[in-house]
């Protein structure tokens, strides 16, 4: 799996994503098929580095958290976007995942917003998603990471080394738990 990265976009391009995000909602048959309606309707590869990616990214939250997950749109797109690193996977061309980080203070950084296309789970690309966000997070000088993982899927980042750090508690009306772990000093890429 290939990883691309958007640095802090900027509010133009964030807008240009959400856009074309918006109006391939119009044109997909199910929530699954806006990743695919999206690459159709834009110019911008999702290897771009820039809107490409960041369409492909918010294709993929909007399918699992809004469509699979019944997340209330106007929650799942927030005023973090410009203020986070978002990482899209892609394999064989195709965009099959996506992650983000913001960092909490200069020790601590948060990922937040993992999905993996529905057609993709299974296969490791959630891992791989995961190690690239952590990978960023070192290599900016943070020494731990957190995340809120969905009650549901509170196992598999404790297989990934993170570790309950408070009570459950509800996101987006969907159970969660806090959760950290330490980073290492140095990760390669």
């Amino acid at each position: 799996m290939d990883r691309y990265r958007v640095t802090e976009p900027r509010a133009e391009q964030v807008a240009t994503a959400q856009g074309a995000v918006s109006s391939a909602l119009n044109t997909a048959t199910d929530p699954t098929a806006v990743v695919d309606a999206v690459g159709k309707r834009t110019d911008d590869p999702v290897t771009d580095g820039g809107v490409g990616t960041l369409t492909a990214v918010f294709a993929i939250r909007r399918a699992v958290f809004v469509g699979e997950q019944g997340v209330d749109p106007e929650l799942e797109w927030d005023d973090a976007e410009t203020a986070a690193t978002h990482v899209l996977g892609v394999a064989d061309g195709r965009a099959v995942g996506t992650a983000r980080i913001r960092f909490v203070d200069d020790e601590r950084a948060k990922a937040e917003r993992l999905a993996v296309r529905q057609s993709d789970r299974g296969q490791g690309y959630g891992r791989r998603l995961m190690r690239a966000v952590e990978t960023c997070a070192t290599n900016s000088g943070a020494n731990r990471c957190r995340v809120h993982a969905q009650r549901r899927v509170a196992e598999f980042y404790r297989s990934l080394g993170y570790r309950t750090v408070g009570d459950e508690f509800a996101e987006a009306g969907i159970p969660h738990v806090a959760m950290e772990t330490e980073l290492p000093a140095e990760r390669d890429e």
